[in-house]
């Protein structure tokens, strides 16, 4: 498995580095913006909220009664609640100085994005961990390099929106960048002594800050100017698509 580690590190790198090798136009930061932020849809409606019913289908099911299947589903919906209001309250008593202020906002797209993600790429980690334990690892490891790729550049172009210093972006890369790897080692030494129930709370509270983050941030954003209008609605639909494309591979 170490050397799964190191090529989704390698993979996590090169996309979040990517985006700096070259200088964006605001128009063109833009329209890069506008397939992150289709893939990072793809990702929290093609992966993150459907997941969270599949362990309740594991771990329930007849023999539970349905008073536990109703709590624990209403754990996991309210995490993700949670997950959206603590971006909003963050984004809005923290970051914003008055509505107008752009900058602001977008710095706190920006944490809130990395916050997500991390917490998404952690519990992937975990679920990569055990599906190498049953040895079904091959198919989720390779869209799990898509996946990497794809998020680690999105990422990125969200730090340059948001006006980050390259040596910040640079850190936040590499950090982002051994989420997965190190979740995998860790699910490796410590799987069993997780519940279940603890990574489903988890990867929720990350779906709820993306779901936030997406719909009230990122979208408004893409298409604050009518300028390119059919080119971003074209890229955001190239991230959601490349991210369904992935997500079979995972089945």
């Amino acid at each position: 498995m170490i050397g799964e580690c190191l090529a989704i590190l390698a993979v996590g790198l090169g996309g979040g580095l990517l985006p700096l090798l070259t200088r964006w136009s605001y128009r063109g930061l833009h329209l890069a913006l506008a397939a992150s932020t289709g893939v990072f849809l793809g990702a929290v409606f093609l992966h993150m909220l459907p997941s969270l019913g599949a362990p309740h289908a594991h771990t329930h099911g007849a023999e539970s009664g349905g008073g536990a299947a109703e709590d624990a589903s209403m754990l996991v919906w309210g995490a993700v609640l949670v997950g959206v209001l603590a971006v909003y309250f963050v984004e809005s008593l923290l970051f914003r100085t008055h509505d107008h202020d752009a900058l602001h906002r977008h710095r706190a797209v920006g944490w809130a994005s990395l916050v997500g993600l991390t917490l998404h790429a952690a519990t992937t980690g975990f679920g990569l961990s055990a599906a190498f334990e049953e040895g079904l690892a091959r198919p989720m490891f390779l869209a799990m390099i898509g996946h990497k790729l794809f998020e680690a550049f999105s990422l990125t172009s969200v730090y340059q929106l948001a006006e980050f210093p390259r040596r910040r972006i640079l850190v936040l890369a590499a950090v982002f960048a051994l989420v997965t790897p190190a979740g995998m080692l860790l699910g490796d030494l410590a799987l069993h002594e997780i519940p279940h129930e603890a990574l489903s709370v988890v990867l929720a509270l990350a779906a709820g800050t993306f779901l936030y983050v997406c719909l009230c941030e990122l979208l408004p954003e893409v298409f604050h100017h009518r300028e390119d209008g059919l080119r971003k609605v074209m890229l955001l639909l190239v991230g959601i698509v490349g991210m369904a494309v992935l997500h079979r591979f995972e089945g």
